[in-house]
């Protein structure tokens, strides 16, 4: 399969109804988790795949499900939390607490790779400035902690496991474009 690339300039915010289509067009529950999982955290690839069942604690006293990730290119530990009111949550959840003790996903990072760009086909068909890879969704979630949430750039390195000088480039400019049309 050819390999494809979405320039950094042209990432987005993923939303709801955007990811929705791969999560329910997924082959099983195993890769309809992980897609769901990478849009939630934008975990690394490699990060996801090797998640274990200790990596979910969940606290439906509290409403909350954290998941420890390490981060795979010896940065900080990410440790996000989400609430169960979140967009499938619930999903993941259920799916992690029917599994056996050990790790979660059977499939090799390739394979996720090319289930999606199967999906991103069934989606889109040929127009691939539509499509999505992993990577995007890294991203795509590290541009909405910025934006949205209007995160530090700490928090941000802790969750993504980032501590290079490359990411203070990365984040700077989308740090000033949640300010566009306010600052004269």
């Amino acid at each position: 399969m050819p390999k494809y690339y979405i320039p950094k300039e042209h990432f987005k915010i993923v939303s709801y109804e955007e990811i929705l289509p791969y999560v329910e067009l997924a082959p099983d529950m195993e890769t309809k988790v992980l897609i769901a999982l990478a849009w939630l955290t934008g975990a690394r690839l490699g990060e996801l795949v090797n998640l274990e069942k200790g990596n979910f604690l969940i606290d439906r006293e509290n409403d909350t499900v954290t998941v420890v990730i390490r981060a795979e290119k010896g940065g900080k530990v990410g440790y996000p939390t989400f609430s169960f009111k979140d967009p499938f949550v619930e999903m993941i959840v259920d799916w992690v607490k029917d599994k056996p003790e050990g790790k979660l996903f059977s499939r090799g990072k390739r394979r996720y790779q090319q289930i999606l760009q199967e999906l991103n086909w069934k989606i889109h068909g040929a127009d691939q400035s539509k499509w999505i890879t992993f990577h995007y969704l890294r991203h795509s979630r590290i541009t909405y902690l910025t934006r949205v949430l209007h995160a530090y750039p700490e928090e941000i390195q802790s969750w993504t496991g980032h501590k290079s000088s490359a990411f203070d480039e990365y984040i700077a400019p989308r740090r000033v474009e949640r300010f566009k049309g306010k600052i004269r």
